[in-house]
This record gives structure tokens, C-alpha cells and sequence, in this order.
């Protein structure tokens, strides 16, 4: 059955390569990283499959902020342990989390900070004047927002980075094989709708890969692609939500995402509390100092300034910092670029290199002197809180066969969530998805040879249908600038109505006819997935008719828990458009 597959695929003009393994792994980041490492660690034969070169692409490798870490019991204070770590992700989420995933993850996060010692990552830790009485270890520690303690360990703000090369390094000296970058194309199914294998697309080798695997674990990242403006790399195009929503899968919480304040030129970097209790000046495109005209009597600018939490949320003060920032852009009060101004330039530089001083050595690399320039600044994408949903511990998805991890993954976030505890998603379930994998396909649990790719086929032949209409890269552009403006800080449902009537008609035009060549399939077939997963979201984001945390609906202005205290599990319906089914995630117990 294979080869008929090999053989209709050569047929539309692609070359085409077969491979065969234990356990596929696709994605490039942390959560991947870890997994195929582990699963290489049962002794499975493992092929990662990047969309971007190994170590270049992803949230992980590219987070950067001051307080940039992960959130693990153990290493901080003697009071803290998993129990308390469970407690506060609950309280962040409860209702809209699994409260065993989340035990699991409060749990193994410890193991997993151990792994990453023994790999060789170097955790900052205090000099010797500066440790703290009652704490187990001498490592520096950030209390994040929704931390009860200081407990997330990190690397000079460049923690993620960090993680991937010790991560792959171990990989790679294991025998694990890398095929980058190859982006996902399709989860190839039998015909009992089982997972047996991904079709990938080599972007330096133009090949087409069938890739024949005994267990699939995705972690492919979030939808950073999506947005004007964004902290990471733009070729997360949100494909895995995608392909395993098209396949049936379940999603859940997809109306949750992270964004906040961040420098997009000429570098990218989240600017988080640090940075805002300096007291920046902030001025749109005409020289005004604006965050006033946009607080309420009795809230003043260094109030908001000081309470600023990075993401934004609705539960704190500081939330008119963002409202402020996208309202003047919006308004065409921006810069050129799309952004507004911040200034440091009255804060003494001594200030500065105490309270941001990772910011300051970047900054001071990409040729910004905070000290004299004006530094250009938007509200930026950061990550999804929702995603394709595990269903148990080893982050299966509802599609048998197929793992899910990282910011691909829904179940662990919630409209809040502690920080540091991304990092920690990616490295436990990670593992646990790499490991289960590997095993199952030493078992030899898997698929059956007889392949169910028709519709693959069909996709791919309909985006290689003339449309001398379809202007792919003007289509991307335009989806973005519509998600950047509607779906991230003030949304409503004139503004999610308008984006969405977009990202449907992209995906309807390229659904029945992509004008694509050989050439082009790959990037068109990414456009169809860019607006299959704007529409997800999107979708999402009407069907909660209410506001909590960033989730923030000025036309339904209040929290609703009678009628929205809980997630929502999003399929597929036979119309094609989203159905909703309310998932009400037990408390903590």
C-alpha cells in the first residue's frame, strides 16, 4: 500500500523519498528535543523531523527575557514541594487543566531539572553573599507570577537555548537520525484510523518523505506565523493543529494565548516586569506620551508600570499597559513599523545594568543603546495555551498513535498558568511521550500496512489545481495583520467575525484550488494550515462569550462562570466548521 502511495504522489510531479523507522519524532524544540532522546533511550531507532534546521527553530530556542526559566520543587525553598507546585497551577486554571496531567507534571518536573544537570546545563546560582537561609540548594530562583515560591531555575534569560543544545547533543551522540529541515505535511493513517507514518516535505532536498513509523510523537510548536507580531520563529505555522484537526483529534482551550509587550526591531525580545518597573517613557508615532489617556480614575502610570506581568491578563492593573499599546497602533498612531516607543533614556544607566542586565549585554549586541534610542515596541504573540488535548500521561492524543508535546499539546495551560512552567510541560511530557513511544514500538504496536491516504492524495491534488487569483504571500499578510488586530489584546465579535470571514475564504480558495506547482505545493499547503488554524482559534475566541484572564472581550466585558467556568473540547464537523462540547476538568483534589 505504500508504494500505491509512493506512486500517485510521483504522479503529481513530486519527488519522492521512502523512509522507515521505530519512532517518529516531528518538531525541533524543547519538548522534541527531550522526547527523542528518551525514546532513544529504549533503544528504538528515531527519526526528528525539523521543520527548521536542528537547534534554529522554535519557542524554546528562542525565548529570551529576563526571567526566561522552569519551574520545578526541590531546588528552592524547603517549604515548597510538587504538592504546593500542583496547588498553584490549579489555582491558576481549575476547571479549564487536568488536574492528573498536572500532578504528573508537578511531580517529574524535579527529574527532569536533574536530567538537565547531568546533561550538562549550567543553572545560574548566587554568589556566595547573596544566598538565602532555608533554601536546599544555592541556585538562583524567580518567582513567577502564580508561584507560591521562588522556584523556576533558568540560564542567563537564554534557559530554552540552553536546554536544545545539551538536549541534542545527547541525541545525536545516542544514534538519533535528523532529517532538517523537513517540515510535517499529513499524519498518514490505516484504514482503522490508526497513525502509521507522516508525510514530510524536505525543504533543502525538494523531496517529498514517506516516513513510516510504528509511533508518531508531534511537537511542532504553536502559531507564532499567525501574527504581524511574534517572540519566536515564523515558521510555526500552527500545522499540527491542522493536520490532526482535519484528521478528527480533539482540541481544547484554543481561545487562550499569550501576548504581551516585546521589541520587534532590530531584535525580538519579550520585555517583562524587569524592564517596566524602570519607569520607560512610552510615546506613539507622534512624540505622545499616551498610557494616561487610557487609565481610569485613581490608576496611575507607575501603578501600572510596577504591577506589569508579562503575559497580559485582565486580573491585574497592569493590563492597560497592552490596552493602551494595540489601541494606538490600531488607531494608526504607531511608527512605520507598527509599533510605538519606549525610552529608557532617563533612567541611570547604573539602574539599568542592575535591574535588566541580560537585556542590556543583548541589546547592547544588536546595536540598541538603550540609554539614547528610541526602541520600537508592539504587543507580540508568545504562545498558545490550548492545543490538540492529551488524554493521558503520556500526552496520546485522540488520534491512536500519535503523541502530542509542547505548545502543540492542550491539558497543562489554562487562561493562567505559573510561570516557568512551559519549559516544564516540554521537558516532562517530553519525555514521557518519547519514552512511551519507544517502547510501544519495540512492543510492536502499531499500525497495519494498509494505508487510508486517499484524502492526503486528494488535498494535495486540489492545491496543485490552477487559481490564477490566489496570491499566496499577499493572503499570509493579510491574515496576519487581521489576527494581529483582532484576536490578540480588545477582541469582539464584529472584529473576530471580520478575521475569520478571511482566514475561511484562504482556506476555501486553497481547499479547492491552490494554483500550486511542484515548486509551490509546500508553501501553499502551509497557507491552507495557516488558515485552518486562524479559524480554530478564532472560532474559539467567539464561542467564549465572556472575559477572563487574556481573554479579554470588551463587548462581553465581565466573567461568566456560570456559563463559560470551564474548557471546551473543539472538533471538527461535518460542515467543516468548529463544534464546541463543554469539558468540565475536575477540581483539585
Amino acid at each position: 500500500m505504500i508504494n500505491k502511495f509512493v506512486e500517485q504522489l510521483q504522479a503529481l510531479g513530486l519527488d519522492v523519498e521512502q523512509l522507515e523507522t521505530d519512532v517518529a519524532i516531528v518538531g525541533g524544540g524543547g519538548a522534541a528535543s527531550r522526547a527523542a532522546l528518551s525514546a532513544r533511550l529504549t533503544g528504538a531507532e528515531v527519526l526528528v523531523l525539523s521543520k527548521a534546521p536542528l537547534g534554529t527553530g522554535g519557542s524554546t530556542v528562542h525565548g529570551a527575557s529576563e526571567i526566561m526559566s522552569m519551574g520545578a520543587s526541590g531546588y528552592g525553598d524547603v517549604a515548597d514541594g510538587p504538592e504546593v507546585h500542583y496547588r498553584d497551577t490549579m489555582a491558576a486554571a481549575s476547571g479549564f487543566i487536568d488536574r492528573d496531567l498536572v500532578r504528573v507534571l508537578a511531580e517529574d518536573a524535579p527529574k527532569r531539572i536533574a536530567d538537565l544537570i547531568e546533561y550538562g546545563v549550567a543553572f545560574d546560582r548566587l554568589s556566595a553573599d547573596k544566598q538565602v537561609a532555608g533554601r536546599s540548594t544555592d541556585y538562583k530562583l524567580i518567582q513567577s507570577d502564580f508561584g507560591s515560591y521562588a522556584r523556576a531555575l533558568g540560564v542567563s534569560g537564554k534557559t530554552g537555548k540552553a536546554f536544545v543544545a545539551a538536549l541534542n547533543a545527547q541525541a545525536l551522540e545516542r544514534g538519533v537520525k535528523v532529517r532538517a529541515p523537513a517540515g510535517l505535511v499529513d499524519v498518514l493513517l490505516d484504514q482503522q484510523g490508526r497513525a502509521a507514518g507522516v508525510l514530510a516535505f524536505d525543504s533543502a532536498a525538494r523531496r517529498w518523505l514517506v516516513v513510516r513509523a510504528k509511533a508518531i510523537v508531534l511537537g511542532t510548536g504553536g502559531a507564532h506565523g499567525l501574527f504581524s507580531q511574534q517572540v519566536s520563529t515564523s515558521e510555526m505555522t500552527g500545522d499540527a493543529q491542522a493536520v490532526m484537526y482535519r484528521a478528527g483529534a480533539e482540541l481544547v482551550n484554543m481561545e487562550f494565548h499569550q501576548f504581551g509587550p516585546a521589541l520587534v526591531h532590530p531584535y525580538v525580545q519579550l520585555f517583562s516586569k524587569s524592564c517596566f518597573v524602570l519607569h520607560p517613557k512610552l510615546t506613539n508615532g507622534q512624540g505622545h506620551e499616551f498610557l494616561a489617556d487610557y487609565l481610569p480614575e485613581g490608576v496611575t502610570e507607575a501603578e501600572v508600570m510596577d504591577e506589569k506581568v508579562f503575559p497580559f491578563t485582565v486580573s491585574n492593573v497592569s493590563r492597560y499597559l497592552d490596552i493602551a499599546i494595540a489601541a494606538e497602533i490600531a488607531a494608526g498612531r504607531g511608527t512605520p513599523r507598527g509599533t510605538i516607543h519606549l525610552s529608557l533614556a532617563h533612567v541611570p544607566l547604573d539602574r539599568m545594568e542592575a535591574t535588566i542586565p541580560n537585556t542590556m549585554r543583548w541589546m547592547k549586541a544588536n546595536g540598541v543603546d538603550p540609554t539614547t534610542d528610541l526602541m520600537d515596541v508592539g504587543i507580540a504573540f508568545q504562545c498558545l495555551n490550548g492545543g490538540v488535548r492529551m488524554v493521558d500521561a503520556d500526552a496520546r492524543s485522540t488520534l491512536p498513535g500519535v503523541h502530542v508535546i509542547g505548545e502543540l499539546s492542550g491539558g497543562v495551560r489554562g487562561p493562567d498558568r505559573p510561570g516557568g512552567n512551559s519549559l516544564a510541560e516540554g521537558q516532562v511530557f517530553g519525555h514521557r511521550a518519547g519514552d512511551a513511544a519507544g517502547r510501544a514500538a519495540l512492543a510492536g504496536d502499531q499500525a497495519s500496512s494498509a494505508l487510508a491516504v486517499d484524502g492526503v492524495v486528494d488535498r494535495l491534488r486540489r492545491a496543485l489545481a490552477p487559481n490564477p487569483g490566489l496570491r499566496a504571500e499577499e493572503s499570509a499578510r493579510a491574515l496576519q495583520a487581521a489576527m494581529q488586530r483582532h484576536a490578540l489584546v480588545e477582541k469582539n465579535e464584529a472584529g473576530l467575525t471580520e478575521a475569520l470571514a478571511l482566514a475561511k475564504r484562504i482556506e476555501t480558495d486553497v481547499t479547492e484550488a491552490g494554483g500550486a506547482t511542484p515548486d509551490t505545493l509546500s508553501s501553499i499547503l502551509t497557507l491552507q494550515n495557516m488558515a485552518t488554524t486562524a479559524s480554530l482559534i478564532l472560532e474559539a475566541c467567539l464561542a467564549r462569550k465572556e472575559t477572563r484572564s487574556g481573554h479579554l472581550r470588551t463587548d462581553y466585558p465581565d466573567k461568566d462562570d456560570a456559563h463559560y467556568g470551564h474548557a471546551f473540547v473543539q472538533t471538527r464537523g461535518e460542515d467543516g466548521r468548529s463544534r464546541f462540547s463543554p469539558l468540565a476538568y475536575p477540581a483539585a483534589d
